[in-house]
């Protein structure tokens, strides 16, 4: 084992660095394209077009990556919660990573739609202050999921508070996905009078949207047998729904509190 640091050459660089097969990562020795240590793949000195090229195939990977393992939670999400909890891991990207990129998603939709916009002036400032405080208020669906999870499948096969997690970071995901669907078309024409009629009719078919999907979730992880034990996932369904609304109600009211406060 050569030590890591010297494997640097202090006194510059020259054309024959990377020729003996080190690892100029660890300094172990390589025989072959990548060390066994640290994995790297073996040096080659830095040119304007390995720069591009690494850069691109980074970037396609991770692209290709994402969007592979999205599209496969977004049409089995408790079954990529249930693989992934068993041990799974290298087949799917980390639900936290995915449910953060699908929040950013949504923010930036939102921001160019101006969901909570007005035409009042006198409103203005109020409406600044909600957006302010309500960014991030549709995380709370996560923590439905994760009560409703763990409330009426607490003793079944025997799954963690984590386990749980998992199951509800994947399906929130899938949540905000069908929340980034929905407000898409809005996207051609966002006006005022546009976004009050869909939020309207959103008010009445979305919840159900979601309550489907938790309800497909939570029968995919918990392998729940449809004809016999499909009112399991029913009232996980339900209780998600009773649990977000009390979420919302109340972080609304707090949101209200602070508004109010800040306008006197």
């Amino acid at each position: 084992m050569i030590d890591k640091a010297s494997a640097i050459d202090t006194s510059g660089m020259t054309d024959g660095f990377f020729q003996p097969a080190i690892c100029r990562n660890c300094g172990t020795p390589v025989d072959g394209k990548f060390c066994a240590a640290c994995g790297q793949k073996k040096s080659t000195r830095l040119c304007a077009s390995h720069l591009r090229k690494e850069a691109w195939e980074k970037i396609r990977w991770f692209e290709a990556d994402m969007a592979h393992s999205a599209l496969r939670v977004v049409t089995r999400p408790g079954i990529v919660a249930r693989e992934y909890v068993f041990g799974q891991r290298k087949s799917h990207t980390h639900p936290m990573k995915l449910l953060l990129a699908s929040i950013i998603a949504l923010l930036l939709v939102i921001a160019q739609v101006d969901y909570l916009g007005t035409d009042d002036a006198r409103l203005g400032r109020a409406i600044a202050l909600v957006q302010a405080y309500s960014k991030w208020s549709f995380s709370l669906g996560i923590l439905a999921v994760l009560i409703a999870s763990k409330v009426v499948f607490w003793s079944r096969q025997g799954f963690n508070f984590v386990e749980h997690l998992v199951l509800a970071a994947y399906t929130h995901f899938v949540i905000i996905v069908a929340n980034i669907v929905n407000l898409s078309p809005l996207l051609l024409d966002s006006n005022v009078q546009l976004v009050k009629t869909h939020q309207f009719y959103t008010a009445y078919y979305m919840p159900w949207v979601e309550a489907g999907v938790v309800f497909v979730a939570f029968g995919q992880f918990f392998a729940i047998d449809w004809r016999q034990q499909w009112w399991w996932a029913a009232m996980g369904a339900a209780l998600f729904y009773l649990a977000k609304e009390t979420l919302f109600h109340l972080y609304a009211r707090a949101v209200i509190r602070i508004v109010v406060a800040q306008l006197a």
